[in-house]
């Protein structure tokens, strides 16, 4: 597995059990998070602590429903990149498995840029707002 595979993988591990030391070590500092749309969520967050706060608002906005399924896990040079399903319920509505792309820019065994990739930004959209 590449490296880069490999530090996706024990990102998304590490989200899974809510492991905040090991998810803010794999962040640059200068993280920049990309959270495309028009809903209550998006935004570019810059930094460690705008991140934390962005996945903290995504927990109280789903009432701690939100979580990913992993399906495959991809990495090169520059980039690893996780192919997931999104799960969440939220005012009587699910994104119900949701299909994404979350892609990761690594530099020196750090995330320095991410962007979220969906299948259906309009049923996204309308989740989050």
């Amino acid at each position: 597995m590449h490296p880069n595979a490999e530090l996706v993988r024990r990102f998304h591990d590490a989200q899974g059990r809510a492991d905040a030391v090991t998810l803010m070590d794999l962040l640059a500092d200068d993280i920049v998070w990309h959270v495309p749309g028009k809903n209550l969520l998006s935004r570019d967050y810059h930094g460690k602590a705008e991140v934390a706060g962005f996945w903290a608002r995504a927990r109280e906005l789903s009432g701690g429903t939100v979580r990913t399924e992993l399906l495959d896990v991809l990495g090169s040079d520059a980039f690893g990149i996780a192919l997931v399903r999104v799960h969440a319920e939220r005012e009587g509505g699910s994104l119900g498995g949701q299909f994404q792309a979350f892609t990761y820019r690594i530099e020196g065994g750090k995330i320095v840029e991410f962007w979220f990739m969906v299948e259906d930004r309009y049923a996204v959209d309308a989740f989050w707002s």
